[in-house]
């Protein structure tokens, strides 16, 4: 096992009606905050209203300006608000987007320069707001995690970063919140989960403690997601797969670990290139692609896959199978099919920006374009 060092600093409160509590979880926490959401799901559902009169002791701004794979200049307009309001909080009540461009938001808030010159290393963040997440979409983990994606589309460019002024100090999960969902965003979510838990386990060093808690996330998520698709829901479904999204991209599994995210690297380049393609249709696409071009170099590593959720050792016949279970439970996709139509474009930007993590599974380019041909 490779040397780590576990943190987890975020607090996170789990319940069902949690959301009716988040006054009271917050505190004292902040006397001038900044709510960040996005331009509709929070406010149509009366989110942000609740939200505001349970916070009615504390100066409250909302900005709803955060798009889906959230942009530079978004992000940017929102630092000069909380500067000139000087915000002592920050909460982002949505989805993974949301979450991601407050991370942003709270650490720019405290430092100077452009948001770009973090992400090309020119600058480093010297602090940040404090930030409280409240998820609605499982799927992302940036409630309790260090990571945010940003886009620039001047560049046609989709990146991730990593800070550890991002780890929010509380995240609320209320998984009620998720029963105003359409299928399409929970089927997007469930992707992205299974993305996020597969990604170490095929890339990272052997390790089995891991490796075995990663492999219960995955049954549990898709055992999970099959009922709630059947309308067969039981009461801890949605309580599942909130969980798994917290779990998936967390230390506790890919901690001794290690490993790139591969995937997330290629599917960048898709969403970031046409950003109608939401993050978890684009992994959709990819990922069974992705996992038989990688299982060339790493059989082992998938059949270990392939063995645990389908009980075929076999990889090539185990992603067979695991091809016929996205198709029949509504995930399957192809790029064609999402309107992505300039496949040399996408592995111009995927190579540029993702070699490294290629290279970490000793993929080339021809195996990245060969993804993206079985993608297409």
């Amino acid at each position: 096992m490779k040397e780590f060092i576990f943190n987890l600093p975020t607090r996170i409160f789990f319940a069902r009606g949690n959301f009716k509590k988040a006054g009271e979880i917050i505190g004292n926490t902040g006397e001038k905050v900044l709510l960040i959401t996005g331009k509709k799901f929070a406010k149509e559902f009366g989110l942000v209203d609740s939200l505001r009169k349970q916070l009615k002791n504390k100066k409250l701004i909302h900005y709803d300006g955060i798009t889906p794979n959230p942009k530079v200049e978004e992000i940017e307009r929102a630092v000069e608000i909380a500067k000139s309001e000087k915000v002592d909080l920050i909460i982002a009540l949505g989805g993974g987007s949301v979450m991601d461009g407050a991370k942003f938001i709270s650490a720019l808030s405290v430092s100077r320069g452009k948001l770009w010159d973090y992400i090309e290393g020119k600058r480093n963040f010297s602090g940040a707001i404090p930030l409280i997440t409240i998820p609605t979409v499982p799927a992302s983990g940036s409630e309790a995690d260090p990571y945010a994606v940003v886009t620039n589309p001047e560049k046609k460019e989709k990146r991730g970063f990593y800070s550890p002024l991002f780890y929010p100090r509380i995240a609320i999960w209320d998984p009620e919140l998720t029963f105003t969902l359409s299928l399409s965003t929970l089927a997007d979510g469930v992707v992205d989960i299974m993305s996020h838990a597969l990604e170490g386990y095929i890339s990272g060093e052997y390790a089995p403690l891991q490796n075995g808690f990663t492999e219960v996330i995955l049954k549990e998520v898709m055992n999970a997601w099959e009922r709630i698709k059947n309308n067969r829901d039981t009461e801890t479904d949605r309580d599942i797969l909130c969980w798994a999204s917290t779990l998936a991209i967390s230390p506790f599994i890919s901690a001794g670990r290690g490993g790139h995210y591969v995937l997330h690297g290629i599917e960048h380049a898709v969403s970031g290139t046409y950003d109608f393609i939401s993050h978890g249709s684009g992994l959709a696409a990819l990922m069974i692609p992705y996992l038989k071009v990688v299982g060339e170099k790493r059989p082992n590593r998938v059949a270990s896959l392939t063995k645990a959720l389908f009980d075929i050792y076999h990889w090539e016949t185990g992603l067979d199978e695991m091809e016929l279970w996205f198709k029949k439970n509504g995930l399957y996709k192809t790029l064609s099919d999402l309107g992505a139509k300039d496949i040399d474009l996408i592995e111009e930007i995927a190579w540029r920006t993702s070699k490294d993590r290629l290279l970490s599974v000793s993929l080339t380019r021809k195996d990245l374009k060969q993804i993206l041909e079985l993608a297409r």
